[in-house]
């Protein structure tokens, strides 16, 4: 047998019997496939893929007590434990406990161990001051991708907003899971982009929020809101 068929077998049975695909010395070219066609995700993409495919949870009317730059909730409807750190602009915003009564809560579970707090960053809003149907607006949204030289424009179904306020940590999370699960982000090469918040008021003093889709929201920035009646439209740019 040929080693280049004794090579090839071996990486089938290493994907069988463990569902991971390792390679060892193979030739990748400049669009991420390797000598056999098989595309191979950087380490850095799956790591993004890892944490942005968790699984987030929407808490409502909680309401916490800060100790330093941390704040403590207890959903009692499921008797689930949070920790939330205060990074960025929520610090100057939740200074007592009596500004984080009947607060919403955006988590994602920041580690990987299995204690019982939820230990997540930023992500606490504000309530809707009123009953929606099904959502607060929607506003257009759209992919361009630039693949050698050639650009394309698609615009997708409107993007559904469920909040009145929402910090850019739920916005970024819940925008690249969905391109993510429908729109192949990550996926063949398309690792770097922007996603780009779009204000209709020109004379706020940030009229648009960016997201580096190479890289995870910074820690620093997740506690940060927008209020949603300002967003005009959300586009993506896969580079």
């Amino acid at each position: 047998m040929k080693l280049s068929t004794i090579a090839k077998t071996s990486l089938a049975l290493g994907i069988l019997t463990t569902g991971v695909m390792t390679t060892h010395a193979q030739s990748v070219d400049a669009t991420g496939f390797n000598s056999d066609g098989v595309y191979l995700t950087p380490k850095s993409t799956q790591e993004l893929i890892n944490y942005y495919k968790k699984s987030s949870f929407d808490h409502h009317n909680l309401s916490g007590h800060r100790i330093d730059n941390k704040v403590e909730f207890l959903d009692e409807t499921i008797h689930q434990p949070i920790d939330v750190r205060l990074t960025g602009s929520d610090k100057d915003r939740f200074k007592n406990d009596s500004d984080l009564t009947n607060v919403d809560v955006f988590v994602v579970r920041e580690d990987s161990s299995r204690q019982v707090n939820n230990q997540s960053i930023g992500g606490i809003t504000k309530p809707n001051s009123q009953e929606y149907t099904d959502y607060v607006k929607k506003v257009p949204f759209s992919i361009e991708r630039n693949k050698n030289g050639l650009k394309t424009t698609q615009d997708l179904q409107q993007y559904q907003i469920k909040k009145e306020e929402v910090s850019l940590k739920e916005l970024d999370f819940k925008l690249r899971k969905e391109l993510i699960d429908k729109h192949g982000l990550y996926s063949y090469g398309n690792n770097a982009g922007k996603i780009v918040i779009k204000m209709k008021d020109r004379d706020l003093a940030n009229d648009y929020y960016t997201f580096d889709l190479s890289k995870k929201l910074e820690e620093e920035r997740m506690g940060d809101v927008v209020d949603t009646k300002y967003i005009d439209r959300i586009d993506v740019e896969y580079k």
